[in-house]
């Protein structure tokens, strides 16, 4: 931006070099990802190393994923002023709005009053946060965003928000199954996975708690199966025998969440099982092993490894089966190109060692080996 349209910015709120028109973004309704995480993503890669991501960087296909979720505002001398809304936040201001209009002017809008609550306070302009709204029947959860004009300050906010009617998708489920015991469980999952994009509160423990509210839905589920089973219908999941937390975990941050750290989320809740957790003791758990999740996910691996029956296990088998009846090697008649090499032995019934051949170990193995002999 140029000095003289920084001039003109402090006079018109809506001449600010940036486009109004956001309305070529294109929503797909296959994204069914939390509007929240898909925004807060998208404002870490715009921010990257500035204070403040740049507004004048905002474009329609970045904003297609939430783009009728979402409220952009300028922060003006005359107040909140809306620079763009997509049509389900004008459904929910319940007065016509459009760029121009101040928040301030929609004295019947609940919901434009609760934003206005929110942008009392410096703090709440210029840290990401989210928002919970409650007005009658309607549940309103969202996610706000500064922008600016210049990186260091900010003049702007995107408000991303969903919203429904209280307990409506609830019922539906419980209609299906009698599926009403599991109402809390998922309203907690869904909760607890939107903290996680508040990473200003420190991440790991949200985290932790999202995967708690997980696996306290799972155990619902176990004791109702049949209302776990319609629930996994309705959003089109199915249960794998190798991963059975992966439903609960994508109910909770989302079908299209990063695959690789859903696999992550779900060896770590087996881990944690396998050693007896439940969702009240989960968070202590994780944050006492070693590594965390990523912990977990190593030592999950090794326990599935040496599980008896799996493939790996019976590899094991075979191969010691085998070395148990191999001949005993002469060591004088054992042949080797190199200066050391790795010979394997083992225990003789009257006690000592005895080789039964040389290990096919490549040389950086061995090389380790000689270290640690020289550590002895």
């Amino acid at each position: 931006m140029n000095g003289d349209e920084e001039k003109n910015a402090d006079h018109s709120p809506l001449d600010a070099g940036v486009p109004d028109d956001f309305s070529t973004a294109q929503s797909s309704d296959a994204e069914e990802r939390r509007l929240h995480l898909r925004a807060f993503d998208y404002w870490l890669q715009l921010k990257a190393e500035k204070a403040f991501p740049l507004f004048k960087d905002l474009t329609p296909d970045g904003l297609a994923p939430f783009k009728t979720n979402t409220l952009l505002l300028e922060f003006t001398p005359a107040g909140a002023v809306v620079r763009f809304a997509g049509d389900d936040v004008r459904r929910l201001m319940e007065e016509p709005i459009g760029p121009g209009v101040s928040l301030e002017a929609l004295p019947k809008s609940a919901f434009a009053g609760a934003l206005l609550g929110q942008f009392e306070t410096d703090d709440g302009r210029e840290r990401a946060a989210e928002f919970e709204f409650a007005e009658g029947s309607l549940d309103c959860r969202g996610i706000m965003l500064p922008f600016s004009r210049t990186g260091d300050a900010p003049h702007f906010i995107m408000v991303v928000v969903s919203f429904r009617a209280r307990d409506a998708a609830l019922r539906e489920v419980a209609e299906e199954s009698d599926a009403s015991e599991l109402a809390d469980s998922l309203d907690a999952c869904e909760r607890a996975a939107g903290r996680v994009a508040h990473l200003d509160g420190g991440g790991r423990d949200s985290l932790y708690q999202a995967l708690a509210a997980a696996l306290s839905l799972y155990e619902e589920g176990e004791k109702a199966p049949d209302a776990y089973s319609a629930l996994l219908k309705r959003h089109k999941l199915r249960v794998q025998d190798r991963a059975p937390f992966t439903p609960v975990l994508k109910l909770t941050f989302g079908k299209n969440y990063d695959k690789t750290r859903l696999t992550e989320y779900a060896s770590a809740l087996a881990f944690a099982r396998r050693h007896g957790e439940t969702p009240e003791s989960l968070v202590a758990f994780l944050k006492a092993q070693p590594g965390g999740i990523k912990g977990c996910v190593k030592a999950e691996r090794m326990a599935r490894r040496g599980e008896v029956g799996s493939a790996a296990h019976n590899r094991q088998d075979e191969a010691r089966a085998h070395a148990l009846k191999a001949p005993a090697a002469d060591m004088q008649a054992l042949d080797i190109d190199s200066e050391f090499c790795l010979v394997l032995a083992r225990r003789k019934d009257g006690g000592g060692l005895e080789a039964i051949g040389v290990a096919e170990a490549g040389p950086t193995t061995v090389d380790t080996m000689v270290r640690r002999f020289k550590k002895k």
